[in-house]
């Protein structure tokens, strides 16, 4: 059976080919042989192990804490075929008293098995190696080369995938010096041991400067860093996608400086520092172009340092992703006088963190400005406007109230008028009730004596119309005849055969001519 150690290799190794980093990464050796010595059993246990934080105790504490129940707290319970350390029961054998007889076991191991042993010890070595190169072959999936030591001539046989070589922005030449950082590994087939590299960096400021430039010229000719290109940032952003060291101070200026705008901002921890940064900055700007409809703006930054430290921010796949962000991109990387060019692509470039949030804050500062200015001016306009009108209105209650005195004086001289004309008008009533009482008898007297005139005129009138009246005549025995409505006064006025109409005192009679005499 393979001891708790054996087994911790086991796991990282294949959690490494699952996440397609070195082993190392995942955990370093002093790691897994503290957590082989201490047995932690509860997360608290495991955080005491040196080299597991908070991060990596949530990334893969389940996962450690479970080999360690299942292995019996080291008691060696599980299998880990072809390998045995050094104080372990012999492999897929359980452990047994001591005073118990033992067959014999053949622990002889296969080729396979050895070489697949070997490389999990070997797995757990990684390292920074510096050498001058030697060799090139660019091959489709993988780059083989090797470097040496100008020392005493030693070769180290390195090979990486081309993914992560392009990656590096690094292009290998003869006769550069270069650092890598990698694991050793003996490939089976050839039984040939190489480094596996996971980044390369350039040694040397020189060389630095040299990389530097070329990319420069490459990107330049690109129009990649034309003023034409570059977006306006949003003036008033809300929503902000902050990439950067969460362990740095660059995060805690950016933040100290940005203050209390009431922003949301979301961070994508990532290291910034050197080439082992360049994979985490490309993570995190792929992130946030999956999620581009949700932010504003988009923030690199990391504090100053020197060109190898930065030399990250200089590779070619980082300073394309920040080129082909959706979101407004804004840098703050370094110092005034580190320009990288990954700062020279983005849409905005200030010199520091501090300096990007001063950016961002500055429209938000002006609109408070504008605001306070605006309020006071309000203010300023309204108490201008409310002495203004207080004046107008107290000239106006001053030019009614002269108003009113002066109606007040009009009103008592008409009503003193109107008293003297009512007591004229009373004194004239009362003279005309007077004058009309006396007209009234007048008056009734003379409609008396007008009353007899008339009635003894009316009398005379009527005993005259009686005399001439035409039915007193024709009670006497005349009569009025007519012809067609005609009256007859001669003969010649009828002929024979006419029709007459006779009227006599009590009524009418009507006859027909049949003679006429004259």
């Amino acid at each position: 059976m393979a001891d708790l150690s054996s087994l911790l290799r086991m796991w990282r190794a294949k959690r490494a080919s699952q996440e397609g980093v070195e082993p190392y990464r995942v955990l370093t050796n002093a790691a897994l042989d503290g957590i082989a010595e201490r047995k932690p059993l509860t997360a608290d246990e495991l955080m005491e192990v040196k080299g597991i934080k908070d991060a990596k105790c949530r990334q893969y504490g389940k996962e450690i804490l479970e080999i360690v129940g299942r292995s019996g707290a080291g008691s060696g319970h599980l299998s880990f075929p072809g390998v045995a350390r050094a104080g372990s029961a012999p492999a897929d054998y359980p452990d047994e008293p001591e005073d118990t007889p033992k067959e014999a076991v053949d622990d002889t191991l296969s080729v396979s098995r050895f070489l697949d042993g070997l490389n999990t010890e070997l797995s757990g070595m990684a390292a920074r190696v510096r050498g001058e190169v030697s060799s090139v072959d660019e091959r489709d999936r993988v780059v083989y080369f090797s470097i040496k030591d100008a020392a005493d001539d030693s070769m180290l046989n390195c090979l990486i995938f081309r993914w992560q070589y392009d990656v590096s922005g690094v292009r290998l030449r003869e006769g550069d010096e270069i650092i890598v950082e990698g694991v050793p590994e003996i490939w089976k087939p050839m039984g040939k041991l190489s480094f596996k590299v996971g980044t390369i960096e350039v040694a040397g400021e020189g060389a630095l400067k040299k990389a530097y430039d070329e990319l420069y010229r490459k990107l330049e000719s690109e129009g990649a860093f034309a003023p034409e290109r570059k977006r306006p940032l949003p003036e008033f952003p809300e929503r902000i996608a902050l990439i950067t060291s969460e362990q740095g101070a660059a995060i805690g200026d950016f933040l100290t400086n940005l203050g209390r705008l009431g922003v949301k901002v979301d961070l994508y921890p990532s290291s910034v520092e050197g080439k082992r940064a360049v994979l985490e900055l490309l993570r995190a700007v792929k992130y946030f172009r999956t999620k581009a409809d949700l932010y504003d703006i988009l923030v690199v930054i990391r504090g100053g340092g020197s060109i190898e430290s930065l030399q990250a921010f200089n590779t070619e796949a980082l300073v394309r992703a920040i080129h082909e962000s959706e979101i407004p991109v804004i840098a703050g990387i370094g110092h005034e006088k580190d320009v990288t060019l990954a700062a020279l692509v983005a849409d905005r470039m200030v010199s520091t963190p501090t300096a990007v949030a001063r950016t961002i804050r500055e429209p938000w500062d002006r609109a408070r400005q504008t605001l306070i200015q605006s309020e006071r001016t309000i203010v300023s306009s309204f108490e201008g406007a409310l002495s203004e009108s207080s004046d107008r209105l107290e000239k106006s209650v001053g030019t009614f109230l002269g108003f009113l005195e002066g109606v007040s004086d009009r009103f008592e001289r008409a009503k003193s008028a109107l008293g003297s004309k009512l007591s004229m008008l009373e004194y004239r009533l009362r003279e005309s009730s007077t004058q009309l009482e006396g007209m009234t008898r007048r008056i009734g007297e003379g409609w008396k004596n007008a009353d007899k005139d008339v009635r003894e005129r009316l009398a005379r009138a009527e005993g005259a119309l009686r005399q001439y009246d035409p039915n007193r005549v024709l009670s006497l025995g005349y009569a009025i005849v007519r012809a067609q409505g005609r009256v007859l006064s001669k003969v010649s006025d009828v002929s024979v055969g006419e029709e007459l109409d006779i009227r006599l005192s009590d009524g009418n009679v009507t006859a027909e001519v049949k003679s006429v005499n004259r």
